[in-house]
């Protein structure tokens, strides 16, 4: 599951970097990475990702649909897969964070509160994300012991 997880992960950012035509960036690029999230295409592509329609998040469902071409609609924008890729993209462009490594608690943080808010009906908004300006996040999404999964998590491909 933590392999399927890191491997939609880098999917994601690929299609991330299509979808909002932005310049692609390493996540071991240090410096580059505080300016690369001043550049103004960035900010844009950031406040994009709350963009909603009458089907939800459109530019968040677009890089899902970009990622996972092999399934269908209803297969890849379910709650759980949303949640995911919203956590991964937010942590990406997040101008107020010098940080671009989706961590697996970065994510786990992230995708609970956005899957908490699509199971009841509401889009999620960049309000609210969690403010980790005090927090450093350890374990990466590579690192994790498997055992120490929820159920939630284990729901994450329903």
């Amino acid at each position: 599951m933590r392999h399927r997880r890191g491997s939609l992960a880098k999917d994601i950012r690929s299609a991330l970097f299509k979808v909002c035509n932005i310049p692609e960036i390493k996540a071991n690029a240090g410096i580059k990475i505080a300016n690369w999230k001043k550049d103004n295409r960035i900010m844009k592509a950031y406040s994009s990702l709350w963009n909603t329609d009458d089907t939800g998040l459109s530019v968040i469902n677009e890089i899902i649909i970009k990622a996972m071409p092999k399934e269908s609609k209803n297969n890849c924008l379910t709650p759980s897969i949303i949640s995911f890729a919203l956590a991964v993209c937010s942590i990406v462009l997040n101008p107020h964070s010098n940080e671009i490594r989706c961590t697996e608690d970065a994510i786990k943080k992230r995708s609970s509160i956005f899957l908490m808010l699509l199971k009841e009906n509401k889009i999620p908004k960049e309000s609210d994300i969690p403010d980790d300006s005090n927090e450093k996040e350890k374990s990466s999404l590579d690192s994790t012991d498997e055992s120490s999964e929820d159920n939630d998590d284990s729901r994450l491909f329903e």
